[in-house]
């Protein structure tokens, strides 16, 4: 039997992973994109591979961590602790008219472990970003009511991240539900400064510090119907819209004094969100899925404003395919397939055009020898805004590489 101060060790090496992860998050930024401007900037990802292409409402699995719906821990391996650690690099290519840029960025996207704590309960703890802003635009402006000329810059640094806690129950041998607890913390810093024409420094600079930390929560399930060998799972998953607790710091200086200084209170809101899911198991080896994520951001506010935002709904397909039947010798046989396409209406819009998001991926699962893990790898094309009236239209990709460790429980080793 694995002794219980290997598994305490495990749990206290991640625990302070999670600390340390933590406190460096609020330093790091995950997007370049001018459109991480509005509302509470890019919204990240929690898909089950960090694949954005990925359906999972419906999906479980006894070797993944599915935060996204928590009803699916219910469902974990009995003997394996579960590690899982991610990384996402993107490469940006921004185009407005005949101008283009490119932007690469590397980062961290999710740590996490969980384990079967009791016969059909299974609970995970998990860091990963929520949103990012990572914006830097410049502008020439000219003087109202003038003929000279003055440079707008605006920069925006940091975002927010979850602690959560997943919970996931087995109710009867078709249905299971589940409970996220969410912690929401970190920081976002918004720039604004003015430079005269053939100025130097900015006469103008108004910078704006929220400092974010706040409870919230959300809940899922899962029911199977099962036909022989076969399965359809229905996934559905339920958030409120909750205030979440903020200080705000707003500093501006003018040709270099403070001309005002203040920090208040208030809360802003994280919005309704209802999701819905459809998978289809084939044997152990083929799983196709299907889910459609409505969030209510018409209807938050930010410090008792309205937030000018849209309601953002996201449609996604995948298909997972596992091609190693057990006696698998060859090492392609051994691999897990997946393949995802989505679009995205976005929660924005920007000179009456809604922000919108499509694209596709796909991606291996390797696993490590004598069944200690297995390394996830996927690759994600996409394309966010459009070029016309004057907007930008961002070409996209990204690399997600996750690793996931396992640690076998309870095996009673026999010697001859």
């Amino acid at each position: 039997m694995k002794s219980l101060k290997s598994v305490g060790k495990i749990c206290f090496l991640t625990v302070i992973g999670l600390i340390y992860m933590s406190s460096d998050l609020s330093a790091q930024n995950n997007t370049s994109s001018p459109y991480s401007y509005y509302g509470y900037g890019e919204l990240m990802t929690q898909d089950i591979i960090n694949s954005t292409g990925m359906a999972s409402l419906s999906y479980s699995d006894g070797s993944v961590l599915n935060i996204n719906n928590p009803a699916a821990l219910s469902q974990l391996d009995s003997l394996k602790f579960i590690f899982q650690f991610g990384m996402t690099a993107k490469f940006s290519k921004l185009n407005q008219g005949n101008d283009d840029d490119t932007f690469n960025d590397l980062n961290f996207s999710k740590l996490a472990f969980g384990f079967r704590a009791a016969p059909g309960y299974g609970i995970a703890v998990s860091l990963t970003p929520y949103t990012s802003l990572g914006y830097d635009i410049t502008s020439r402006e000219l003087v109202e009511g003038g003929t000279n000329y003055f440079t707008r810059s605006l920069k925006g640094t940091g975002g927010l991240n979850q602690l959560v806690l997943s919970n996931g129950f087995k109710i009867t041998d078709n249905l299971s539900l589940g409970v996220n607890g969410i912690y929401i913390f970190g920081n976002n810093t918004r720039d604004e400064s003015i430079i005269p024409q053939g100025g130097s420094s900015a006469s103008y600079m108004n910078t704006t510090k929220l400092i974010s930390t706040g409870l919230n929560f959300n809940v899922g399930a899962q029911y199977q119907f099962n036909f022989v060998d076969n399965a359809v799972v229905l996934g559905v998953k339920y958030q409120p819209q909750i205030g979440v607790g903020a200080k705000r710091k707003i500093e501006v200086l003018n040709m270099g004094v403070i001309k005002y200084n203040d920090t208040d209170r208030g809360r802003y809101d994280v919005p309704e969100i209802y999701g819905v899911s459809l998978g289809v198991k084939k044997g152990k080896q083929l799983w196709v899925g299907a889910d459609y994520l409505l969030e209510k951001w018409s209807e938050t506010k930010k410090f008792e404003k309205e937030n000018q935002l849209v309601d953002r709904s996201k449609f996604s397909l995948a298909t997972i395919y596992n091609a190693n039947d057990g006696y698998a010798t060859k090492f392609f046989k051994k691999l897990t397939y997946r393949f995802g396409a989505f679009y995205d209406t976005g929660y924005m819009m920007v000179r009456d055009e809604r922000i919108k998001t499509k694209g596709f991926s796909f991606g291996v699962g390797m696993p490590l020898s004598r069944g200690k893990g297995m390394i996830n790898m996927s690759f994600e094309f996409g394309q966010m805004g459009l070029t016309s009236n004057n907007l930008v239209r961002e070409d996209f990709g990204r690399i997600n590489l996750e690793l996931n460790l396992f640690e076998n429980w309870f095996i009673k080793r026999k010697y001859h």
